[in-house]
C-alpha cells in the first residue's frame, strides 16, 4: 500500500507544544491512507512527547459520529481527529492511550 503523508496539528492538550520543540505539528506518514480503515496509525518522522512519555507513532480517529478520517483524501482541508499514542501498562502489555485532540491534513511529499 502507498504511504500518505500527513500533519498532525496538535490543538489539545494546549501546551504540547511545550514538550515539542515549540510546535504542535507533527509530520509523519500512514500506510492505512484509504476509506477501508476506520482508524489510521501514523509513523512520526521524529518523536514527540506528553509530559516523560516519548512516542513514535500516532492513532488517528474520527472526533465526530458520521465521519471518518479519510475525509482529508476528499479534499476538506483539516479533518478533526482523536490522537491516541502507545503506552504500557503495569504488566508490560501496549494499549492506545486516548490523549489528544486535532487536526491533520495532506503533507507535500518529501523529496
Amino acid at each position: 500500500m502507498p504511504r500518505t503523508r500527513l500533519i498532525v496539528h496538535v490543538a489539545e492538550p494546549f501546551d504540547f507544544q511545550r514538550y515539542n520543540g515549540g510546535t504542535a505539528d507533527l509530520e509523519g506518514w500512514t500506510a492505512q491512507g484509504s476509506p477501508a480503515f476506520s482508524d489510521w496509525v501514523v509513523h512520526l518522522d521524529r518523536p514527540a512527547a506528553i509530559g516523560d512519555e516519548s512516542f513514535d507513532k500516532l492513532k488517528l480517529s474520527s472526533r465526530y459520529a458520521g465521519e471518518t478520517v479519510s475525509k482529508v483524501l476528499e479534499g476538506f482541508g483539516f479533518t478533526v481527529v482523536n490522537i491516541s499514542y502507545p503506552r504500557h501498562d503495569e504488566d508490560g502489555r501496549a494499549y492506545w492511550h486516548f490523549g489528544m485532540v486535532g487536526n491533520i491534513l495532506l503533507a507535500p511529499e518529501k523529496d
